[in-house]
């Protein structure tokens, strides 16, 4: 019985870190089973880039101070952004993220269909002011996109950038 106590314990030790390194956005799943498909348009974009901009000495001659210290304030905490595209099978395809998104981890911010059968909708993740995921999904019978902004987005500091900008 002690021989299975010991292992046992190492599992429930590394199951929360394990927990964590599975995709918890939206788009991770497709994105890793479409992203080499020649059917989709893939970017990626790390949130590394976010970081080298701030530590980079720019030159932006059209932007005072305050209103590149506002930006980098509300990028410095993304963690990626994440599209895919394609006009192949859209509508099976738009049908098929719908059965397998989860979401009810989700808060529905608008949803848009037409007469044409087009379909937009935007999702958030969020908690009080703070935004973790901002996903879009958009479905017609010529046009399938998924769009995942993922990190912390605070909208207090976004508020700050607008000010700043107005003040131009």
């Amino acid at each position: 019985m002690k021989y299975l106590l010991l292992p046992l314990l190492f599992v429930f030790y590394l199951a929360p870190a394990t927990a964590q390194k599975l995709p918890q956005d939206a788009i991770s799943t497709y994105f890793s089973e479409y992203v080499d498909d020649q059917n989709f348009s893939a970017v990626y974009v790390s949130g590394k880039i976010f970081q080298l901009f701030r530590d980079a000495d720019l030159d932006l001659d059209d932007l005072d101070e305050a209103e590149v210290k506002a930006i980098l304030e509300v990028v410095q905490d993304i963690q990626g952004i994440r599209v895919l595209h394609t006009d192949v099978n859209a509508t099976a395809l738009w049908k098929e993220a719908k059965n397998r998104i989860p979401t009810d981890r989700y808060e529905l911010l608008f949803k848009v269909r037409t007469k044409d059968g087009d379909n937009v909708e935007a999702f958030i993740q969020d908690e009080k002011a703070v935004i973790s995921e901002l996903f879009l999904l958009v479905g017609a019978a010529d046009n399938f996109a998924m769009l995942s902004f993922i990190g912390r987005v605070d909208l207090t500091k976004l508020s700050q950038l607008q000010k700043a900008l107005d003040n131009e």
